[in-house]
Protein backbone atom coordinates (compact mmCIF):
# COMPACT_ATOMS: atom_id res chain seq x y z
CA UNK A 1 0.00 0.00 0.00
CA UNK A 2 2.81 2.44 0.78
CA UNK A 3 4.28 2.27 -2.73
CA UNK A 4 0.94 2.91 -4.39
CA UNK A 5 0.28 5.86 -2.05
CA UNK A 6 3.65 7.36 -2.95
CA UNK A 7 2.96 6.87 -6.65
CA UNK A 8 -0.44 8.54 -6.37
CA UNK A 9 0.92 11.44 -4.37
CA UNK A 10 3.43 12.16 -7.15
CA UNK A 11 6.51 11.59 -5.07
CA UNK A 12 8.15 9.64 -7.87
CA UNK A 13 7.26 11.94 -10.76
CA UNK A 14 9.96 12.50 -13.34
CA UNK A 15 10.59 15.91 -14.82
CA UNK A 16 10.64 16.39 -18.58
CA UNK A 17 14.34 17.16 -18.82
CA UNK A 18 17.05 15.30 -20.65
CA UNK A 19 19.41 14.85 -17.68
CA UNK A 20 17.15 14.11 -14.71
CA UNK A 21 17.68 12.51 -11.32
CA UNK A 22 15.61 9.50 -10.30
CA UNK A 23 15.38 8.15 -6.78
CA UNK A 24 14.87 4.42 -6.45
CA UNK A 25 15.94 1.85 -3.92
CA UNK A 26 17.37 4.48 -1.60
CA UNK A 27 19.83 5.80 -4.20
CA UNK A 28 19.87 8.59 -6.75
CA UNK A 29 20.46 7.83 -10.41
CA UNK A 30 21.15 10.39 -13.13
CA UNK A 31 19.42 9.60 -16.41
CA UNK A 32 21.39 11.19 -19.22
CA UNK A 33 20.48 12.36 -22.68
CA UNK A 34 21.30 9.67 -25.22
CA UNK A 35 22.54 9.94 -28.79
CA UNK A 36 20.84 8.46 -31.83
CA UNK A 37 23.20 5.45 -31.84
CA UNK A 38 22.24 4.65 -28.25
CA UNK A 39 18.55 5.05 -29.11
CA UNK A 40 19.00 2.51 -31.90
CA UNK A 41 20.55 0.01 -29.48
CA UNK A 42 17.69 0.60 -27.04
CA UNK A 43 15.21 -0.01 -29.86
CA UNK A 44 16.92 -3.33 -30.65
CA UNK A 45 16.62 -4.35 -27.01
CA UNK A 46 12.92 -3.44 -27.02
CA UNK A 47 12.35 -5.53 -30.15
CA UNK A 48 14.09 -8.48 -28.55
CA UNK A 49 11.93 -8.08 -25.45
CA UNK A 50 8.78 -8.08 -27.57
CA UNK A 51 9.88 -11.30 -29.27
CA UNK A 52 10.53 -12.93 -25.90
CA UNK A 53 7.14 -11.80 -24.58
CA UNK A 54 5.46 -13.27 -27.65
CA UNK A 55 7.26 -16.57 -27.04
CA UNK A 56 6.05 -16.52 -23.45
CA UNK A 57 2.44 -16.08 -24.53
CA UNK A 58 2.60 -19.08 -26.84
CA UNK A 59 2.61 -21.47 -23.91
CA UNK A 60 5.85 -22.83 -22.53
CA UNK A 61 6.73 -25.06 -19.63
CA UNK A 62 7.90 -23.66 -16.30
CA UNK A 63 11.62 -24.09 -17.01
CA UNK A 64 11.42 -22.14 -20.26
CA UNK A 65 9.23 -19.53 -18.59
CA UNK A 66 11.92 -18.95 -15.95
CA UNK A 67 14.55 -18.56 -18.67
CA UNK A 68 12.37 -16.07 -20.53
CA UNK A 69 11.75 -13.97 -17.42
CA UNK A 70 15.48 -13.93 -16.62
CA UNK A 71 16.21 -12.77 -20.18
CA UNK A 72 13.54 -10.07 -19.92
CA UNK A 73 14.98 -8.83 -16.62
CA UNK A 74 18.45 -8.66 -18.15
CA UNK A 75 17.09 -6.78 -21.18
CA UNK A 76 15.42 -4.21 -18.93
CA UNK A 77 18.59 -3.74 -16.92
CA UNK A 78 20.63 -3.34 -20.13
CA UNK A 79 18.23 -0.66 -21.29
CA UNK A 80 18.52 1.13 -17.93
CA UNK A 81 22.31 0.99 -18.18
CA UNK A 82 22.12 2.72 -21.56
CA UNK A 83 20.03 5.51 -20.04
CA UNK A 84 22.41 5.94 -17.10
CA UNK A 85 25.65 5.93 -19.08
CA UNK A 86 24.42 7.83 -22.12
CA UNK A 87 27.06 7.99 -24.86
CA UNK A 88 29.66 6.40 -22.58
CA UNK A 89 27.91 3.09 -23.19
CA UNK A 90 29.19 3.11 -26.77
CA UNK A 91 32.71 4.33 -26.02
CA UNK A 92 33.26 2.03 -23.04
CA UNK A 93 31.35 -1.22 -23.62
CA UNK A 94 33.04 -2.84 -20.62
CA UNK A 95 31.61 -0.08 -18.40
CA UNK A 96 28.14 -0.74 -19.82
CA UNK A 97 28.53 -4.49 -19.18
CA UNK A 98 29.42 -3.87 -15.54
CA UNK A 99 26.62 -1.34 -15.07
CA UNK A 100 23.81 -3.53 -16.38
CA UNK A 101 24.96 -6.45 -14.24
CA UNK A 102 24.94 -4.21 -11.17
CA UNK A 103 21.47 -2.94 -12.06
CA UNK A 104 20.26 -6.50 -12.50
CA UNK A 105 21.22 -7.17 -8.88
CA UNK A 106 19.44 -4.02 -7.62
CA UNK A 107 15.92 -5.12 -8.41
CA UNK A 108 12.98 -4.44 -10.66
CA UNK A 109 11.90 -1.17 -9.08
CA UNK A 110 15.22 0.52 -9.89
CA UNK A 111 15.23 -0.51 -13.55
CA UNK A 112 11.54 0.36 -13.86
CA UNK A 113 12.12 3.90 -12.58
CA UNK A 114 15.21 4.46 -14.72
CA UNK A 115 13.53 3.15 -17.88
CA UNK A 116 10.44 5.25 -17.18
CA UNK A 117 12.49 8.42 -16.78
CA UNK A 118 14.56 7.57 -19.85
CA UNK A 119 11.48 7.02 -21.97
CA UNK A 120 10.00 10.33 -20.83
CA UNK A 121 13.17 12.30 -21.47
CA UNK A 122 14.06 10.56 -24.73
CA UNK A 123 12.26 13.07 -26.93
CA UNK A 124 13.37 16.15 -25.02
CA UNK A 125 16.77 16.56 -26.66
CA UNK A 126 17.64 19.34 -29.09
CA UNK A 127 15.91 18.89 -32.38
CA UNK A 128 14.97 21.14 -35.25
CA UNK A 129 11.45 19.76 -34.90
CA UNK A 130 11.03 21.87 -31.74
CA UNK A 131 11.26 25.09 -33.72
CA UNK A 132 8.01 26.60 -34.92
CA UNK A 133 9.48 27.66 -38.26
CA UNK A 134 10.59 24.15 -39.10
CA UNK A 135 7.14 22.80 -38.18
CA UNK A 136 5.58 25.17 -40.71
CA UNK A 137 8.14 24.09 -43.32
CA UNK A 138 7.32 20.43 -42.68
CA UNK A 139 3.61 21.12 -43.03
CA UNK A 140 4.25 22.75 -46.41
CA UNK A 141 6.28 19.76 -47.57
CA UNK A 142 3.67 17.30 -46.33
CA UNK A 143 0.77 18.92 -48.19
CA UNK A 144 -0.33 16.98 -51.24
CA UNK A 145 0.26 18.93 -54.42
CA UNK A 146 -0.94 18.50 -57.99
CA UNK A 147 -1.93 14.98 -59.04
CA UNK A 148 -1.49 13.57 -55.54
CA UNK A 149 -4.01 16.02 -54.14
CA UNK A 150 -6.41 15.26 -57.01
CA UNK A 151 -6.13 11.50 -56.37
CA UNK A 152 -6.68 11.98 -52.64
CA UNK A 153 -9.84 14.02 -53.31
CA UNK A 154 -11.14 11.36 -55.71
CA UNK A 155 -10.53 8.61 -53.15
CA UNK A 156 -12.33 10.64 -50.49
CA UNK A 157 -15.31 11.17 -52.80
CA UNK A 158 -15.53 7.46 -53.59
CA UNK A 159 -15.45 6.57 -49.91
CA UNK A 160 -18.20 9.09 -49.17
CA UNK A 161 -20.31 7.72 -52.03
CA UNK A 162 -19.85 4.15 -50.78
CA UNK A 163 -20.87 5.17 -47.26
CA UNK A 164 -23.95 6.96 -48.57
CA UNK A 165 -24.94 3.86 -50.55
CA UNK A 166 -24.61 1.78 -47.39
CA UNK A 167 -26.81 4.27 -45.57
CA UNK A 168 -24.13 5.32 -43.07
CA UNK A 169 -23.24 8.71 -44.47
CA UNK A 170 -20.64 11.15 -43.20
CA UNK A 171 -21.24 14.44 -41.45
CA UNK A 172 -19.83 17.52 -43.10
CA UNK A 173 -17.90 18.24 -39.89
CA UNK A 174 -16.02 14.92 -40.18
CA UNK A 175 -14.79 15.56 -43.72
Amino acid sequence: MEKSDKLISGEYETVMQAPCVVEAGGRKYKVRQVAQAVKERIALLEQEAQVLEAKGKMGVDSRQAKRLTRKLYSLHSKKAAYYLLGNWAIFCPWLWAIKWRILQLRGDEVTFRINGAGAVSEDVGFSKANWQLSRQERELFMRPVGEVAKEARERLETVINMLEKDGLGIKKEDR
